[in-house]
């Protein structure tokens, strides 16, 4: 087995990269490192592709690298971008890694979430301008998560069904959409229905601006809006009119670095981070055991542990 490292992750170490080719190499493999984040003039046979969200994988980087490439494995939880069905029609399988940031991402979903619906931002910002504002709370809509309708986009995913898990777990009245659940509600329904809305779920061509002004304009009044999945489903354009919401959590956005983010962060109810919902201590190990173990599973002949497959 030839395996082909494509491209590098600004936030794994050094010693996290070579555990992923420890890993790899004890299984037998051939491993071959190209740190640029396009292929190499002399791609060479490589059997396994395995790349980063920075890498794009298109029909003719599959082209490139066929008729030996079997396998492309992201490191990444995201998969927009490799052309999944291009993949697929030549024939070679797609898997990604998400285990390794399900629980941070969810962490920081929540975590934004609840600070927005406690109004922690602007309270915050009152004590650094040294203001005591204990005489204002009857009016700032302070929120408590028990018994709050919290709507999960992507509630069948690997992270999304996390979300939902832990949000029910503290108390709240978990609403989902997926359509591979049979039991879930359509999307607008859900929008309309939930005082906060969370999204996990891919970024596809039918994903891609799903919270655009429509439906933002659905949202309930003071309802808190999370995004900690893919910056190209919200419109972050619209947001700029939608002001009868209590709150915006975003940690992606559809253009990175987002040159927009300062005029975002500087309105009280809004939440800003840079796309690091999933990064964490432990991130590099997990990714690592994660790789070996999809392609181990691979090896073995055995479903892939996150195959990914075209949208119908």
């Amino acid at each position: 087995m030839k395996v082909l490292f494509l491209g590098s992750s600004p936030y794994l170490r050094d010693e996290h990269v070579r555990l992923q080719h420890e890993l790899v190499g004890a299984l037998g493999a051939e491993v071959r490192v190209h740190v640029p984040s396009t292929l190499p003039d002399d791609p060479g046979a490589a059997d396994v592709l395995v790349c980063q969200s920075g890498c794009r994988i298109g029909a003719a980087e599959v082209a490139a690298l066929r008729p030996a490439l079997e396998l492309v494995v992201t490191t990444t939880s995201g998969h927009d971008h490799i052309d999944i069905a291009a993949a697929t029609a030549a024939g070679v399988r797609v898997a990604r890694c998400p285990l390794g940031r399900r629980d941070p991402v969810v962490d920081t979903s929540v975590a934004l979430a609840m600070a927005l619906l406690r109004r922690l931002p602007e309270l915050n910002d009152a004590g650094r301008a040294g203001q005591w504002v204990r005489g204002t709370l009857g009016q700032r809509r302070l929120g408590i998560v028990r018994g709050l309708a919290v709507g999960v986009v992507g509630a069948a995913g690997v992270i999304g069904a996390r979300a939902a898990e832990v949000w029910e777990a503290v108390g709240a009245r978990v609403l989902r959409c997926d359509p591979r659940l049979e039991d879930g509600l359509p999307l607008d329904e859900l929008v309309a229905r939930s005082a906060v809305l969370t999204l996990h779920c891919a970024l596809t061509a039918e994903t891609r601006g799903i919270v655009g002004a429509e439906r933002l304009a659905r949202m309930p009044d003071g309802a808190i809006l999370v995004n900690t999945a893919r910056g190209g489903l919200v419109d972050v354009d619209a947001l700029a009119g939608a002001d009868h919401l209590g709150g915006i959590g975003l940690d992606v956005f559809p253009e990175e670095p987002f040159p927009g983010i300062a005029a975002l962060a500087a309105r009280p109810n809004v939440l800003v981070t840079p796309h690091a919902a999933g990064v964490w201590d432990g991130l590099g190990d997990s990714v690592a055991h994660e790789l070996a173990d999809t392609l181990r599973a691979w090896c073995d002949d055995r479903t892939l542990p996150h195959e990914v497959r075209p949208t119908p």
